[in-house]
Formats: structure tokens, sequence, C-alpha cells
């Protein structure tokens, strides 16, 4: 059976910055080469970055490999030791190659990144959407009275199916991100769609292609990510 790949009637999400599966090959993730890259792409909507605090306050885009993501960069590292050790841009000058025109998806990995933080780097800046994501609801109920184009995202996670999708609204969730293939399912996008969200599909857990598209085919879902692409 064939499996159509077509993307462009799709809102594809730059994940990490990479805007499609070969860059990953020559760029580094959440540098300001590959955003710059992104942003000239006509099918990329929206950008996501990994965002982190360095020891001396300055927010960074970084995810990390498995050793890092999970227990190195849990230390303090000033900015100056990121820069030379991980080669690391800053929030602001990844911001800066960014066109407004697109949305930015801000992944927060470092809970203690404030509402003051996020609001310094973009109340002068006026992109399509700011899209706001963290694996703790409880931790993104602290960002508050944020500018209308702001909302955030319920990254899923094992307890998923127990939350008030419909509460979730009310708080400025716009979005429900599956990041398995077994939260793709009839009932989810129904509970989903009821509630007004949006669903969308990571790659994480997919291991090829076919099996990916074939998941995005079946249920119709228009918001999808660059792993695959």
């Amino acid at each position: 059976m064939t499996i159509k790949f077509n993307y462009k009637d799709k809102i594809v999400l730059a994940h990490m910055g990479f805007p499609d599966r070969s860059a990953r090959k020559e760029y580094k993730e959440n540098s300001k080469e590959v955003c710059a890259l992104s942003s000239k792409k006509d099918y990329i909507d929206i950008i996501e970055l990994d965002i982190r605090k360095s020891a001396d306050g300055v927010l960074y885009c970084y995810h990390g490999n498995l050793f890092e993501y999970h227990f190195l960069l849990k230390l303090p590292f000033t900015l100056s030791s990121l820069k030379h050790y991980r080669q690391i841009d800053t929030l602001e000058e990844v911001l800066n190659v960014i066109d407004e025109n697109k949305s930015i998806f801000l992944d927060i990995k470092d809970t203690g990144i404030t509402n003051e933080d996020i609001l310094k780097h973009l109340k002068a800046m006026n992109f399509e959407e700011v899209i706001l994501g963290n694996k703790s609801v409880r931790y993104l109920d602290r960002f508050t009275n944020m500018p209308n184009n702001f909302v955030k995202i319920l990254n899923c996670n094992i307890f998923c199916n127990f939350y008030n999708l419909d509460r979730l609204k009310e708080k400025k969730f716009k979005y429900f991100e599956a990041v398995s293939p077994l939260q793709v399912n009839s009932k989810t996008l129904k509970k989903v769609e009821e509630a007004g969200l949006i669903f969308r599909m990571s790659g994480i857990g997919f291991l090829s292609k076919d099996s990916y598209w074939r998941k995005i085919n079946k249920y119709g879902i228009k918001h999808v990510s660059s792993d695959f692409i």
C-alpha cells in the first residue's frame, strides 16, 4: 500500500528547529542557523525551541542528548560555559532570526523559567502565536495574564486521559500533543475535539515515515512534525 506524504496542506512544526530530517545532518539543533533556515521555508508554520536557563539567569535554546537532558543539564552552568562547551545560542539570538509571521513553540525544559523571563524576551515581538509547553500542567499554570497571542499546549503523559480538557481550555490551553502512537485513536481525538482543543502529533515513538504518515492519514490529523519530512 502506497503511503501519501503530503505535508503541503498541513500545519508543520519544525521540531528542535529542523525543517526536515536531512537538516539534522548539517545543522545544530535549536541553533540560529537552523531556525533561520526554517523561517525561510513556506511550509513551516511553527518553530519549536527547547529553552533552558543558565546559572546566571540567561535563557538559551538546547535540548541535548539523553545524558544531557536527564542528568548533565540539571547542574548549574553559566552562559559562557554553555557557549564554550555546548555552542548554544541564547533565546534572544534565536528569536532575532525568526520571521514574526511564524508561530513559535517554547518547550520549557527548566522550571526555573518564570512568566517574567518569557515576557522580557517577547513583549516587543509580535509572532503569529506563542505556544508555551512543558510536561507539567501545574507548572504551566504559573503563566497567567499573558498577551492574547500566547497559548499553552498539553504535552501528553500517562495521566493525560484524566485531565479535564474543558478546564484546561479555560486556562488558555489550545493544543493537545500526542507523544506516543498509542495516544492516537478515535476516542482521544473525539475527546479533544469536543473540548475545543486542537490535536497535534509529534514524531516521537514512530519507527518509520510510513508508520507516522499512516496515522496522520487515517485520522486526518492536520498538525504534524517535521521529523518525517
